[in-house]
C-alpha cells in the first residue's frame, strides 16, 4: 500500500530533489507539496499523509511552531529537512517530537534512509546532526513533548489562550503543565520560566 508524504519547504530546489528521491521508493508517494506554512494544518485535516517533511525556516511562519501543532494535536510523524547548523534548534525539535532530523547537505540517501526508518516507528538523526548535538552540553532538566511545545510558544510570545487553541487543549491543562515547568526549573515565577529555560540549555 502507498503511503504519502506532504512535502513543506520554500526552497523549489529542495522540493524537486525530493521528489526525485521518493520516486526511487516503491512504498512512498509526495502527495503534496506547500511552499509556506499556511495551509499545512488544513492538508493534514483533509487528506492525513502518513509522513511529512518539513523544513523549520518558512517564509510565513517558525515552522517549530508548526511542528508542535502536528504533533501534539495530529500525531503526525515529521522529519525535519533543514539548512540551518545551530544543534539547540535541532535538539528543541526532537524534544517536541520530530521522528527525525536531517541536514539539506547531508548525502541524498540520508533522506531516504530517514524516511524508511520513521516509517518503522524509529526516530533517525542524521550522523552530521549527532555530531552537532554530541559538542553540546545535556540540558539540565527534561520536559515531556508537550511541554517542550508550550515552553516553545512561551518563547515566541504565545498567551496560555493562544496555546490552548493551538494545542487543542483546555486552559487549565496549559496551566498545569507551565506550573510542571516552574518547578523542573525552580522558578516561582512564568516571567522566569524563560529565563531558566535558556540557562538549563533548553531554549
Amino acid at each position: 500500500m502507498k503511503r504519502f508524504i506532504l512535502l513543506v519547504d520554500d526552497h523549489e530546489l529542495t522540493r524537486a530533489g525530493c521528489r526525485l528521491l521518493v520516486t526511487r521508493l516503491d512504498d512512498f508517494e509526495i502527495s503534496a507539496e506547500l511552499d509556506v506554512g499556511a495551509g499545512v494544518i488544513q492538508q493534514v485535516s483533509k487528506n492525513r499523509p502518513d509522513l511529512m517533511i518539513l523544513d523549520v525556516r518558512l517564509p510565513d511562519m517558525n515552522g517549530l511552531s508548526l511542528l508542535a501543532e502536528l504533533v501534539d494535536v495530529h500525531q503526525m510523524p515529521v522529519l525535519i529537512l533543514t539548512g540551518q547548523d545551530d544543534p539547540r534548534e535541532f535538539a528543541f525539535a526532537l524534544r517536541m517530537g520530530a521522528r527525525g532530523v536531517v541536514r539539506k547537505n547531508d548525502p541524498s540517501s540520508i533522506i531516504i534512509d530517514a524516511i524508511q526508518a520513521i516509517d518503522r516507528g524509529e526516530t533517525y538523526v542524521s550522523g552530521s546532526v549527532s555530531n552537532m548535538l554530541a559538542e553540546m552540553d545535556e540540558p539540565k532538566v527534561e520536559l515531556s513533548p508537550r511541554q517542550a511545545a508550550i515552553l516553545h510558544y512561551l518563547s515566541v510570545g504565545e498567551t496560555n489562550k493562544e496555546i490552548a487553541y493551538k494545542l487543542k487543549i483546555a486552559m487549565p491543562t496549559v496551566s498545569f503543565h507551565i506550573a510542571e515547568m516552574r518547578r523542573k526549573l525552580g522558578v516561582d515565577s512564568n516571567k522566569l520560566i524563560l529565563n531558566a529555560a535558556k540557562g538549563a540549555g533548553l531554549l
